[in-house]
């Protein structure tokens, strides 16, 4: 904290009630002042009008717009629809002794509410198109884009490749749906023969005849099930958690037949189905397929991201982030001297040097958020103006007893108390030095950024080795590509690295006792009911994200792209475990093959509701379309009015996890439920188009994120993998899981007769039938454990695989180490590239070709802008001066210019109400500095000759040499 400098301004004096009472009379005579000029037409208009330069036919305009403006006309539900329909404009006469001038208010248009919600929120690009060279058919316009005729995306004809205008990361999210969707679908049909083996009376002889589902019928349920003697067994050897002697009684005890009544016998459920050679082929080779996939997608994922990155001309393509400049590097002239002093032919257009000022810029936007509560507080017709603060709260009504309960409302003399002391922090922090924390450096050509990454990008080790022209004022300087500039979170850019590790590690134990108490809920969702627990999963599935996005608020990342990796790993970790493991570890492993509410019927829900519930969420809207069309037309004013068009911004963290859950689930469970693979493409296609039309037609625009979040996902799909080789290995081992092993011990004469079950469900024991014995199954327990798992690990006399297993288990159990060699080789690899080897070598890699096109040149690009979201506005608020730069760099239009939305010109209204003696130092700024120099003419067509040259010469090498 800086120190605590004394004001030389007077503090305000609390209102008095006298005040408040003048300032009543005041407000009722105000009220009475003003005249309401009934519109010359009131009846609807036949089409929607337009409310500025942004028009649009009714072809253009979503299907919600069209159908609000139909309800708006109607006659008969037009006024209960739209009451804003019916509101007139209000005239505020002029006030000449108090220095007022007249006003006119204008009553919130629906159709203006609807034009935000198309131009603003949802994407958009040139109507104007053709296909590129580059291979793309849409260009983006920047939001609010009104000097060139601009639409809406296609859903159905934008091309895959146009998705990567989102960002990388959100192109790459697109491309993995589609290539596992198809691969998903490909492993079904080759798991076709286990679904029909599974079906047909091979596997079960009576044909399952009792399973009411038809798709319950294709899965390993077994049956055929009958009771052998077991003279040694008892109830407490299946009465071991998660099994309890509530469930179905897989032990059953009686007495012997005559004569021998004195004598008790004992009976074991046994299943009587068994795996064939055509089942463990199509298993091992559906397995194998998937894996070879993994490991194509990997490969081919590079290649798809510099595909997109070439399709795309971004700022980051042109632009370095300088990461621990000098702390009184503040001058962006200053780097663009430095830069193109040291290289040759390189010229700088725009610089941002980013300012520690975290907490200033906090206390600014704390204040706005006060400000705009005593705004919302304010009768229409009164103006609102911050200069003079007290003669607004004295025209603000004091809420009701119930508004102060229920929103904790502290009224507008609370608000105005609030004010004052977030004035008096802001004071002392305004002669406060403010170091740089990051600078942005926007090269002109990608070529030249791409020249001073290579000479400026260092092994770590070998720093001491730096060239001394690239040091700067003998500082060493780490160089990095940024991400893109909607996505850096200016706010955090100052926190140490190891403020950041502290942090994360705090938010993941977090999640793990998150993980722990799921799990506990659903286990004892499960002893109530299979269903229940089901649907428990279901709900903590789609919670998750909320709770996380929470425990995520409290890390500070410096981009998007970090902030939604993190996101990722979170819900993915609790999505994986709540879903797939925890099933399974809850479920009694002696009734896996039971039908009823057992595992595969779990299992059945949830992929059901993975298939159903999420894209009905979506494509309804219900929240959307409640404010929308509820809401919004009964708003006061035109902003709050358009606030409620905002809609969600969807995470692509968050989408990246529904397809490695969805992946990560079937391959728990496809060995014993097939027809998870037929679930899984179905889900996978429809979230494609589910997700692609919500980006296009409902979801606001989020920032820009790269790729490195599809990087971080191979690690989850080898881990797929592994999981689908391991599973595989042990469900065929394990099987039939009924812990029965037969011994070859006859059974005793007193056993030898006919017995009656509770169900009246009989059975003979005949002379010379085989004891059967309790022998524990369940592979995953064994101490040491049993990997991999091999016949050899059945335990002495305990044997219970059957022939076909003897031959594929080995097969299967090889396989499986083989596959988690493999991953391990990649991610060991992976690890020794990305950490190690930056060590001792430049860390920085080209990656496909340069692009000729200047940044001066590239349609719609942004710079690196510093600006902040406040709740409750419309647009986000720069926090610098954008005076020397072109206001297209800043990446989006208001409904005016800039100079509103920019939390600068708060700093000297506050000095002005504190009535201070300080000033705003230009060798002290406050404020992150923004420079921008396009590039002269002589440069451009010396960048053009170069261009030429370096044509010819390739021309020349491919002829002739």
């Amino acid at each position: 904290m800086p120190p605590v400098s004394e004001s030389s301004g007077e503090e305000s004096s609390i209102l008095n009630n006298d005040q408040t009472q003048d300032a009543k009379e005041k407000t009722y005579d105000l009220s009475r002042k003003y005249s309401v000029e009934a519109s010359e037409d009131r009846s609807p208009p036949e089409n929607v009008a337009p409310t500025g330069a942004l028009f649009d036919a009714p072809s253009e305009m979503t299907r919600g717009r069209r159908i609000a403006a139909r309800l708006s006309r109607s006659c008969c539900i037009g006024g209960m629809y739209n009451p804003s329909r019916s509101k007139d404009k209000m005239i505020i006469p002029a006030i000449e002794e108090e220095g007022i001038k007249e006003r006119v208010i204008e009553p919130p248009k629906l159709d203006k509410g609807w034009e935000y919600f198309e131009h603003f929120i949802l994407p958009r690009c040139f109507a104007n198109r053709e296909a590129t060279e580059k291979g793309r058919t849409y260009s983006r316009a920047e939001p609010g884009e009104d000097q060139e005729k601009t639409m809406l995306y296609p859903v159905w004809g934008t091309p895959l490749q146009d998705m990567g205008d989102f960002g990388i990361g959100v192109g790459m999210y697109f491309d993995m749906l589609r290539f596992f969707g198809f691969v998903a679908l490909i492993v079904a049909f080759i798991c076709t023969p286990a679904l029909v083996f599974y079906a047909s009376k091979d596997y079960s002889p009576d044909g399952k005849d009792g399973i009411v589902n038809p798709i319950n019928k294709a899965s390993a349920i077994c049956t055929n099930t009958f009771w052998v003697p077991c003279p040694n067994c008892t109830k407490d050897d299946f009465n071991t958690w998660p099994t309890s002697l509530d469930d179905i009684p897989r032990v059953v005890n009686g007495t012997a037949p005559a004569p021998n009544e004195d004598r008790e016998v004992f009976f074991m459920l046994r299943n009587g189905c068994e795996l064939n050679e055509t089942f463990s082929i199509v298993t091992l080779v559906a397995m194998f397929f998937f894996c070879a996939s993994t490991l194509v997608f990997i490969f081919l994922q590079k290649r798809m991201r510099i595909k997109m990155d070439e399709n795309e001309q971004t700022t980051s393509d042109y632009s370095i982030r300088i990461k621990n400049p000098p702390f009184n590097a503040k001058s962006p002239e200053t780097w663009k001297n430095f830069f193109e002093t040291a290289f040759d032919d390189v010229h700088v257009t725009v610089c941002t040097v980013a300012l520690d000022n975290e907490e200033l810029v906090a206390k600014l936007v704390q204040r706005r958020k006060l400000l705009l509560k005593l705004e919302n507080s304010l009768p229409l017709h009164i103006a609102f103006c911050s200069e003079d603060l007290e003669k607004t709260v004295l025209q603000c009504p004091e809420p009701n007893v119930f508004t102060r309960l229920l929103c904790c409302s502290a009224g507008p003399k609370g608000l105005y108390d609030k004010i004052q002391a977030i004035d008096e922090e802001i004071e002392r922090w305004a002669d406060h030095p403010y170091p740089a924390s990051s600078v942005f450096v926007t090269f002109e050509t990608e070529e030249m950024q791409r020249r001073v990454l290579k000479a400026m990008t260092y092994p770590k080790l070998c720093k001491g080795f730096v060239d001394s022209k690239y040091k700067f004022e003998g500082h060493v300087l780490e160089v990095t590509e940024p991400d893109e500039p909607s996505s850096i979170r200016w706010d955090d850019l100052d926190e140490s690295k190891i403020v950041r590790v502290g942090q994360r590690v705090a938010t993941l134990l977090l999640t793990c006792i998150l993980i722990v108490g799921g799990a506990a809920l659903i286990a004892e969702a499960r002893e109530r009911d299979v269903t229940l627990s089901a649907l428990l999963i279901v709900v903590f599935n789609t919670i998750t994200p909320m709770v996380v996005r929470f425990l995520a608020s409290f890390e500070s990342h410096i981009d998007q792209t970090s902030y939604s990796s993190s996101v990722y790993v979170k819900i993915t970790m609790l999505r994986w475990i709540n879903t797939a493991i925890v099933t399974a570890v809850i479920n009694p492993f002696a009734y896996t093959l039971t039908d009823g509410e057992q595992l595969i019927e779990s299992i059945r829900i949830i992929f059901t509701a993975e298939l159903v519930q999420r894209p009905v969420l979506q494509l309804t809207d219900w929240l959307g379309n409640l404010q929308r069309h509820c809401f919004a037309p009964r708003a006061k004013d035109q902003r709050r009015m358009n606030l409620l068009f905002s809609s969600y911004q969807y995470s692509i963290g968050e989408r990246y996890t529904e397809i490695t859950k969805l992946l990560f689930l079937t391959c728990f469970y496809a060995t014993l439920y097939p027809a998870a693979w037929y679930f899984a493409a179905a889900t996978l296609f429809v979230y494609y188009w589910v997700d692609k039309f919500c980006v296009l037609r409902t979801w606001r625009q989020g920032p820009k994120i790269n790729a490195k979040i599809s990087i971080y996902s191979v690690y989850f799909f080898l881990m797929c993998a592994v999981t689908y080789a391991v599973m595989a290995a042990y469900n065929v081992a394990m099987f039939p899981f009924d812990n029965a092993c037969e011994t070859e011990e006859a059974v005793p004469e007193y056993y030898v007769g006919e017995y009656e079950i509770a169900n009246n469900a009989t059975f003979v024991v005949s002379s010379g039938d085989k004891v059967y014995k309790f022998c524990d199954q369940d592979l995953f327990r064994y101490i040491p454990a049993a990997f991999p798992p091999l016949p050899k690990a059945q335990p002495n006399d305990s044997e219970w695989m059957s022939p076909v297993q003897m031959e594929f288990v080995p097969i299967f159990g090889w396989s499986c180490i083989g596959v988690v060699c493999f991953a391990s080789l990649i991610v060991i690899v992976r690890f020794f590239i990305g950490y190690v080897l930056p060590l001792f070598s430049s860390r920085y890699k080209t990656q496909g070709k340069a692009m000729e096109e200047a940044f001066s040149d590239v349609r719609e690009i942004e710079g690196y802008i510093p600006h902040v979201d406040i709740p409750g506005h419309e647009f986000p608020f720069l926090i610098c001066d954008i005076t020397d730069i072109d206001d297209e760099l800043v990446g989006w239009k208001g409904y005016g210019t800039h100079k509103f939305n920019n939390l600068i010109y708060d700093m000297p209204q506050v000095l002005r109400r504190r009535r201070s003696k300080k000033n705003i130092a230009e060798d002290n700024p406050m404020f992150s500095q923004v420079m921008h120099w396009p590039p002269s003419e002589d440069f451009e067509s010396k960048t053009d000759q170069d261009i030429k040259f370096s044509l010819g010469d390739s021309m020349r090498k491919l002829f002739f040499q």
